[in-house]
């Protein structure tokens, strides 16, 4: 009977991965090695009529707010992928940046995406409608589905679960913040409005060819923050050019949203912008409590032909 049991362990652990949890009365989900406070999740019915519905819960990385979505496919590999679009019932549209977080467990695709702030307010004032989001399968081909709201009321679950989410705005905490005029500011152009004159924030947005950014080589841009970790992700095409990423970074250093084909990219084509994104999510940055909740910088990937 003992060794029975024994044998189920791996399994349940195994399914883990992405379950919601009651502990201590706090909702927990797991994802990868991370766990996060959530909502309970809902379901959205899916639009097509032999369609899997969409589970939606609400949850908080840190001072990040994000969103989980999850739905059955018997598919191996499915993914969900790409942008996550909430239309509410006033009309509003809601653009959630992938954060690379997307997995396939138990015959389940799951994805994470983070909030704004801003979004998270405009949740707060009119229920979710409906939720479009995109299926990739075989790592190639793409399915847009969508499910819809019937009768949960989801502005009350998001003002009551973000009431204490850190609301603080970038330019309040900027007033807050002691100028930190290191030398890794004037390397990264940290002390450089988008139009390049100092503003005298050690957090300022970094944009990519603002004077002391070195956007000639390629490189990364983050202002008062040093760069802990990195890695490339190669194209697996005969392409190459430049390829600047701007990202969104939250204080623990981690980049939550990336944005391929900004401003000083020498080619755009997908082959690229598709593994420079990959590859800024492989970025780190070091932890900082006095950093804006989602500070603003750039990742800057070369390509050759050969690599």
């Amino acid at each position: 009977m003992m060794k029975g049991n024994m044998r189920k362990i791996p399994i349940i652990l195994i399914s883990m991965l992405f379950i919601t949890l009651t502990a201590a009365g706090q909702n927990l989900f797991f994802i990868d090695e991370n766990s996060y406070p959530c909502t309970e999740s809902f379901a959205l019915q899916s639009n097509l009529d032999d369609g899997e519905d969409l589970n939606v819960l609400f949850a908080k990385d840190g001072a990040t707010a994000i969103i989980a979505v999850t739905t059955k496919s018997s598919l191996q590999g499915t993914l969900i992928s790409g942008k996550l679009i909430i239309y509410l019932d006033d009309g509003t549209v809601i653009s959630c940046m992938d954060r690379g977080e997307s997995y396939y467990v138990d015959d389940t695709a799951k994805a994470v995406y983070s909030l704004t702030n801003e979004q998270v307010n405009k949740m707060k004032n009119s229920n979710i409608n409906t939720v479009r989001y995109t299926l990739k399968k075989y790592d190639f081909q793409e399915v847009n589905r969508s499910a819809s709201n019937k009768a949960i009321s989801t502005k009350d679950l998001i003002a009551k679960f973000f009431n204490n989410l850190d609301s603080v705005n970038e330019v309040a905490v900027k007033k807050e913040q002691k100028p930190k005029k290191t030398k890794l500011d004037a390397l990264m152009g940290g002390l450089n409005n988008e139009q390049g004159q100092s503003n005298g924030d050690s957090y300022a947005t970094s944009y990519y060819g603002s004077p002391g950014s070195g956007n000639g080589t390629g490189g990364y841009g983050l202002s008062g923050r040093s760069l802990v970790s990195k890695g490339k992700v190669q194209q697996e095409c005969n392409q190459e050019g430049r390829v600047v990423v701007k990202i969104v970074v939250d204080r623990t250093g981690k980049v939550i949203s990336a944005t391929p084909g900004v401003k000083g990219t020498t080619n755009n084509n997908p082959c690229l912008l598709e593994p420079a994104k990959k590859t800024a999510f492989k970025h780190k940055w070091n932890l900082d409590s006095n950093a804006p909740s989602q500070q603003i910088g750039f990742v800057v990937v070369n390509y050759t032909l050969g690599e």
